[in-house]
C-alpha cells in the first residue's frame, strides 16, 4: 500500500474514532444540567450551553463530510479547529484518545494539499510514524510504578484469574512486563528489519485489552473499546509491514502545524514529571497513579443536588461526599480527568453550583 492511502486510512480511522466517541458518551458533550463544566483555561469563560451544542453539532457534520467525501477540498484544519474549541470548554473533555485524535489530525493536515499537488509524502509519513512510536513510549513509561504492578494488574486480568485457582502469581509476573514490552515495541517501529514485528506485537497488545475490558471481560468504559479498534486499524493500515524511510530533508519540509503536534506526542509528556502537564494529554493510561480523589463539600449552604449527582453521592457528619470516578464512568461513560487540579477546581465548580 503506498504512503498516499495509508495517509488517507489514517486520517479516516483517527475521524471514525472520535465521531463514535463521542457518541458513545453524548451526556459528557450535549447535556449540561448535571455537572459544571471545568475549562481548560480560567481566563476564558465557557460558552453558553446552546453555543456550545450548535458549535459541536457543526463539528460533527463537519468531520462526517470529511469522512464521507475524501475528494472534496473541505480543508482538515477546520475540523482540527472545531474539535480544540468544543475540548477547551472541559477539562473532562480532554481524554487521551480525544489529544490523540486530535494531536494526529493536526499532524496530518498538510497531507491534503500535499496530495493534490503530487508532493512527496514520506516526510510527514515519518513525522506520524514518530507520533506513533512517541505515544506508545509514553503510555509504557507511565506504567513502569508500583502502582501498575499493585492495582491495575490484578484489577484488569481479574476476568482470568477469578476462574483459577492457581497461576495467579504467575499471570501477574507476565502482565509486570507489559509497560517494557509496549516501549520495546514502539521503538521497534522505527527500525525497517522489526517494524512489521512490533506492529504485530502492539495488535496483540490491543487484543489482549479488548478481550479483558470488553464484553466477555470487565465490560467496562466502551469508548475504550472504540479506541483500541481504532488503533489496531492505525497499526495495520497505516504502519503495516511498510518499513520506516529516512531522509536529512525531514528536518524542514515538514509544516510547522506538523512539528508542533508531533511535540505533543515527543516533547510535552514529560512535563508531566514536574506536575506541569496534564496526565490525560501526556498518555498516562492505567498507569496506577491515576487516582481520582472523591469530592468533599461541607454540607451547609448546600441548597439543591441535583438528579445525576445524587445516586452518587453520600452523606457524613457534616459534609457530602460524591464518588467521582463512578459518577462520570455510570452517567458519562467516560472516566474524568486524573489530575487533582482539574479534581480541586471541579469541586469549587460545584459548591458555587449547590448553593
Amino acid at each position: 500500500m503506498c504512503i498516499g492511502k495509508r495517509l488517507f486510512w489514517v486520517t479516516r480511522i483517527l475521524i471514525l474514532n472520535l465521531l463514535l466517541s463521542i457518541a458513545f458518551s453524548w451526556r459528557l458533550w450535549f447535556e449540561f444540567e448535571g455537572l459544571p463544566q471545568v475549562p481548560l483555561f480560567n481566563f476564558l469563560p465557557t460558552l453558553l450551553p446552546l453555543v456550545q451544542k450548535i458549535t459541536l453539532g457543526i463539528t460533527i457534520v463537519y468531520l462526517i463530510a470529511v469522512f464521507l467525501y475524501p475528494k472534496s477540498r473541505l480543508p482538515l484544519g477546520i475540523g482540527v479547529l472545531l474539535l480544540i474549541l468544543v475540548g477547551i470548554q472541559d477539562w473532562n473533555r480532554i481524554q487521551p484518545w480525544f489529544v490523540q485524535c486530535v494531536g494526529m489530525l493536526a499532524l496530518l493536515i498538510p497531507f491534503q494539499r500535499l496530495y493534490r499537488k503530487y508532493e512527496p509524502l514520506e516526510y510527514i509519513y515519518l513525522a506520524f510514524r514518530i507520533s506513533v512510536v512517541g505515544f506508545y513510549v509514553w503510555a509504557g513509561i507511565f506504567k513502569l510504578n508500583p502502582g501498575f504492578n499493585d492495582y491495575v494488574i490484578p484489577y484488569v486480568v481479574s476476568p482470568i484469574t477469578n476462574y483459577l485457582s492457581s497461576f495467579k502469581a504467575d499471570i501477574y509476573a507476565i502482565s509486570s512486563a507489559f509497560p517494557y514490552l509496549e516501549i520495546l515495541f514502539a521503538v521497534g517501529i522505527l527500525f525497517p528489519k522489526i517494524s512489521k514485528y512490533s506492529v504485530i506485537g502492539l495488535i496483540g497488545f490491543h487484543g489482549i485489552i479488548l478481550l479483558l475490558l470488553g464484553p466477555i471481560g470487565l465490560n467496562i468504559n466502551s469508548v475504550i473499546w472504540i479506541w483500541n479498534l481504532a488503533m489496531i486499524g492505525i497499526l495495520w493500515f497505516g504502519i503495516g509491514k511498510s518499513e520506516p524511510l529516512y531522509n536529512s530533508k525531514f528536518w524542514f519540509k515538514n509544516r510547522s502545524v506538523t512539528w508542533l503536534s508531533l511535540c505533543l506526542f515527543t516533547m510535552l509528556p514529560v512535563l508531566n514529571f514536574f506536575g506541569l502537564y496534564n496526565k490525560s494529554s501526556a498518555f498516562e493510561i492505567y498507569s496506577g497513579t491515576n487516582y481520582v480523589a472523591n469530592l468533599k463539600m461541607s454540607l451547609n449552604g448546600i441548597s439543591k443536588i441535583s438528579k445525576t449527582i445524587e445516586p452518587h453521592s453520600y452523606k457524613f457528619q457534616d459534609s457530602l461526599f460524591i464518588s467521582t470516578y463512578d459518577l462520570y464512568i455510570k452517567e458519562y461513560n467516560l472516566p474524568p480527568n486524573p489530575d487533582p487540579k482539574v479534581t480541586a477546581r471541579l469541586e469549587q465548580e460545584l459548591i458555587q453550583q449547590m448553593k
